[in-house]
């Protein structure tokens, strides 16, 4: 068991080293301190004009307009670089909450406060999914993108939690303008950081020689076929929706993701009530509740560290959701205000677990042709179910009082698990040999940016080779017709009988004759006893052909083999 966390460890700690994962985890967690603090400072002015009428009214008028435009703008995550998209997300926030800031000192009229607050509210929707997509582009491994997935899920739990907490002091100092002014500021802090990772992408794709990030698709052009580029520019905006349709599995874990959002809505407005009616903790409690939940969501998503390194995550998906939905269900019979602390502590600790198990599986299975489309429909949906959770909350409270609806808001995310969650947990029933394989794949660079069915596809295909030490897996000169993996074992590679590198587990060669469509340029000898894991050359090159950024990383991969290889020869 030490062993394991140990590498679990260590695993977060070269993810904590990187510079750019550490600027994008910065502005990511400002960037949620602001969309929480900010909410939390709407419900609470919408609350004391008009009760938990008004505040759920304005919650879901508030996150309606995401549900169409989430999708849609994160379209251009999958089309432009994903670092500049999410800069112009976070400086556009900035300037929005500004805006809001002086409109609420100003004492300016509510409709035109609601309004700032709607608009502010939507683009906050667009940088999660942006920001998700970019995650894989900067990561080394499968085990670093899980890693990384945990360090934003501690980030987006601890804006839980510092966010309603710093809204109950700003509130309490300076009213919700000091809130939308604060979260102004750290959105532009945001920024700059993008800013800087952009430049050292760039920097770096520079001196490789090729562009930092390719956009997938040719941009729209204005001729006589405009007609037909409107067409694909439609179906471009569906991708993401097409790709979760596609996949009973990405369907159902979305469903499970949206869902718990659900209770992320309803919460928010039960955290007035809690605080406020059962008590009676006035109007600055509300953040001080709702930072209960944010301190259990910490801790749940340092427990997903448990997942670094599984190939298998349904059924951790599956309790955590179980263990979210469950204690919010139970505070409806919690006995006093200490009991019902704990069970806030103990929902979100399942809430940030079934953050991270959920995004770690949505990029598995998620082609990075489609991420950010994908996420960007996830989000559509959460900001869909958050409302509907904060405008069914009030209806709920009116015909079965303030506790039931705890009972009924938890309790539905149980029902959601019955009728999907078997579908995410028949994939733990995956011989450990399969999984194996799948891992091995996916820790293929060039591979690693490909669908969870295609790497399924790969896998089903796979030959597994066993060769003695001293034998010769291929030879210079020979036609290619395998890529080949290494399970177990190494093996020299050898440019014009000179070697040139040593290759061991997790590690591919072959793919230079199947991508150029040159017979072999090397010839690689087994050193110790190998087991090698074959791709045939149709597969191979199919995989790759469907993959913008598969393409780019083999291509860069050559080139680089072929440089080296020519030096040391």
């Amino acid at each position: 068991m030490l062993a394991p966390m140990t590498r679990r460890f260590s695993v977060l700690a070269a993810v904590l080293r990187s510079s750019l994962l550490r600027r994008l985890e910065l502005a990511y967690l400002l960037f949620a301190f602001g969309e929480w603090a900010t909410w939390v400072a709407v419900i609470v002015y919408a609350y004391g004009r008009g009760g938990v009428g008004e505040a759920g009214l304005v919650a879901f008028i508030e996150l309606a307009p995401s549900v169409v435009l989430a999708p849609a703008v994160a379209a251009l995550g999958d089309r432009f670089a994903r670092d500049l998209v999410l800069l112009g997300t976070y400086a556009t926030q900035a300037a929005l909450m500004a805006i809001a800031a002086v409109a609420l000192a100003v004492g300016s009229d509510p409709l035109v406060i609601y309004a700032l607050a709607v608009v502010s509210a939507t683009l906050v929707s667009f940088s999660r999914p942006v920001h998700a997509a970019l995650m894989p582009e900067v990561v080394e491994s499968p085990d670093e993108l899980t890693a990384a997935n945990v360090v934003s899920g501690m980030l987006e739990s601890a804006g839980t939690l510092i966010g309603p907490l710093g809204a109950g002091l700003l509130i309490g100092a300076g009213g919700p303008a000091a809130v939308f002014g604060v979260a102004a500021f750290l959105n532009l802090i945001s920024s700059g950081a993008v800013i800087s990772v952009a430049r050292r992408r760039r920097r770096d794709a520079a001196s490789m020689g090729v562009r930092a990030v390719l956009p997938l698709d040719r941009p729209v052009e204005v001729g006589p076929d405009h007609a037909r580029h409107l067409r694909a520019t439609a179906v471009q905006l569906v991708g993401g929706l097409a790709a979760i349709l596609a996949d009973e599995r990405l369907r159902a874990v979305v469903l499970i993701a949206t869902w718990a959002t659900f209770l992320v809505g309803a919460m928010d407005i039960l955290y007035a009530v809690l605080a406020i009616e059962l008590m009676g903790l006035g109007g600055q409690g509300v953040g001080f509740v709702g930072a209960l939940g944010g301190i259990g969501a910490i801790v749940g998503s340092i427990g997903g560290l448990l997942l670094v390194g599984r190939e298998r995550l349904g059924i951790a998906l599956v309790g955590s959701a179980l263990l979210y939905g469950g204690g919010i269900a139970a505070i409806a019979v919690a006995p006093g205000s200490v009991a019902a602390a704990s069970l806030l502590v103990v929902a979100g600790i399942g809430s940030g677990l079934t953050y991270v198990g959920a995004q770690t599986l949505i990029h598995r299975l998620a082609g990075d042709d489609v991420m950010s489309r994908v996420f960007g429909v996830l989000q559509g949906l959460m900001m869909g179910t958050s409302a509907l959770g904060a405008l069914a909350v009030p209806i709920v409270i009116a015909i079965a009082g303030n506790r039931a609806t705890f009972a009924v808001a938890g309790l539905s995310l149980p029902v959601v698990l019955g009728l999907v969650g078997w579908v995410i947990i028949r994939d733990d029933r995956l011989d450990v040999g399969r999984a194996g394989e799948l891992r091995l794949l996916r820790g293929v660079p060039m591979l690693a940016p490909l669908s969870g069915p295609i790497l399924e596809r790969l896998a089903g295909g796979l030959s597994r080779i066993q060769r003695p030490a001293g034998s010769i897996v291929i030879r210079e000169g020979d036609a290619g017709d395998r890529f080949y993996i290494i399970e177990a074992g190494t093996v020299d590679v050898s440019v014009n009988g000179q070697a040139v590198r040593r290759l061991g587990p997790g590690e591919g060669f072959g793919e230079i004759a199947l991508v150029r469509d040159v017979p072999r340029t090397a010839t690689v000898t087994v050193v110790e006893d190998a087991v090698l894991l074959g791709v045939d050359r149709g597969p191979f090159v199919d995989a790759l052909g469907g993959q913008a950024r598969s393409r780019t990383i083999a291509s860069v991969l050559v080139d680089d083999r072929l440089a080296a290889d020519v030096a040391r020869s």
